[in-house]
């Protein structure tokens, strides 16, 4: 029995998708709709879905925007794109960002049935096969050395960058890179309750690789063995990327943190710790980026319950633990110190509390305004105020609403615009969910049930 949503700024197409879908035989017991992104990520954090299929050009929030909010909270969420845009770099940004498949409008009702179902039962382990493991280690172990010395060695004249990166035969093209630490917990991994040897572990390792190589593909990821039971990702940027006005890089960094966590967990019932470091210019930046994303993945051991780290975050935290400027290769700028209160979390609380009526508010407008990464923001935010950022949000849109309800005739769709509903309907199913109530319910039982309702 699966859940699905459509996002869609067409009522129309969404509707004919959601009809479909729920007259086929994929056993699809529930679809819902959305007009926009906004309404979207309110569903998602209300309710468990199986699939999200959205549209990418809509108003306010584009598809990839969408994606990329969907991985920051939920990215276990299998997502497909559905647009009437058939240009490749659509394509290229929404498989970047972890979506299963990409239809081009008008669908055709054979192709979205495959694709749906294709997302659904998808189970099967990424990449090859772990038969041949000593061949395959064999025939690219000098390519790993040649990694190793770039990643690791600080004193590579450029005669020697150029040496081994024409002996890689092109591999890395950059211009800019990024480096991730994975650490996996092999004595836990595997599905079988018998302990793990040390040649499965072998072959988990083998396997772990070859799920990196598929995760990063898009991303012309490189992945190799680092020390001990370490591995090492790079991945590669072009100039294009980088100056996108639609890609918030450091954000897409962070979602394919936990993109490489999920499939770790999925196919090898491994847990990981995931070191994700900032960019860098040219190859020579590479052992720089790699003892940030190591500095990164050691902070496991002060925030136990976390497993995605971006180095950019610790900077950050040190730089308003010593009032100094943060390092240049944090590559984010330093925060403006505020009059008040100093503290991480008074900031995010009170931006939020003079923000939440903008319908448009999305958790990374917050996260640039203290300067964190929108995964460590949420974390942070739910270990100290025992409470999930965007249930908070919702929180004060609810009290908001309550009050005008109860002080004032505004009318339904008035109260929904002023507390940060684009669509009165979307916001008296939140009501609901939140109050078990109509917005008309609660406020003939507010007032006693002695005047008339002043919404039609």
């Amino acid at each position: 029995m699966y859940k699905i949503l459509v996002v869609d700024d067409e009522p129309r197409v969404s509707a004919g998708i959601r009809n479909f879908l729920l007259t086929s035989e994929l056993n699809i017991t529930e679809v819902e709709t959305a007009i926009n992104g906004f309404e979207a990520i309110d569903y998602l954090r209300m309710d468990h879905f199986d699939l999200v299929l959205t549209d990418i050009q809509m108003g306010r929030m584009s598809g990839i925007e969408l994606m990329e909010n969907i991985y920051m909270e939920q990215w276990n969420v299998p997502v497909i794109v559905i647009s009437a845009h058939e240009k490749f770099d659509f394509a290229k940004k929404s498989l970047r960002l972890g979506a299963k498949d990409y239809l081009v409008k008008p669908v055709e009702r054979t192709e979205l049935l495959r694709v749906v179902r294709k997302a659904l039962t998808q189970k099967e382990l990424p990449g090859k096969s772990a038969q041949g493991e000593h061949k395959h280690i064999q025939e690219h172990s000098r390519r790993e050395e040649w990694l190793m010395e770039l990643v690791t060695e600080r004193n590579l004249s450029q005669q020697d960058i150029e040496e081994i990166t024409g002996e890689l035969g092109g591999l890395l093209q950059g211009p800019y890179f990024g480096v991730i630490s994975i650490r996996i917990d092999y004595s836990q991994a595997g599905f079988s309750r018998q302990q793990v040897t040390l040649h499965d572990r072998k072959l988990l390792k083998y396997a772990a690789l070859n799920i990196m190589n598929e995760t990063l593909s898009e991303w012309d990821g490189i992945t190799f063995n680092g020390f001990g039971h370490s591995i090492i990702s790079i991945i590669q940027l072009s100039a294009e990327d980088m100056g996108d006005p639609q890609v918030r890089v450091h954000s897409q960094i962070q979602m394919i943190g936990q993109m490489i966590a999920m499939n770790l967990k999925q196919h090898l019932n491994a847990e990981a710790i995931i070191g994700l470091s900032t960019l860098g210019g040219g190859v020579s930046t590479l052992p720089g980026l790699l003892e940030e994303a190591d500095t990164a993945a050691g902070r496991s051991s002060i925030h136990p319950g976390q497993k995605v780290f971006y180095y950019g975050d610790i900077a950050m935290q040190e730089h308003l633990s010593r009032g100094q400027q943060q390092p240049d290769s944090a590559q984010q700028p330093p925060p403006q110190n505020p009059a008040g209160d100093p503290s991480v979390i008074s900031r995010i609380t009170s931006y939020i509390q003079n923000h939440y009526r903008n319908p448009a508010l999305k958790i990374q407008d917050i996260s640039e305004e203290v300067h964190f990464s929108a995964a460590h923001l949420g974390y942070i935010f739910k270990r100290d105020m025992k409470t999930n950022l965007w249930d908070y949000v919702t929180a004060l849109r609810m009290e908001e609403a309550k009050r005008l309800m109860i002080a004032t005739d505004k009318k339904r769709y008035e109260i929904a615009y002023a507390v940060g509903y684009e669509s009165p309907e979307h916001f008296s199913r939140m009501f609901k969910r939140v109050l078990g109530l109509t917005p008309a319910e609660f406020r003939k039982q507010a007032r006693g049930g002695d005047r008339a309702e002043a919404e039609t």
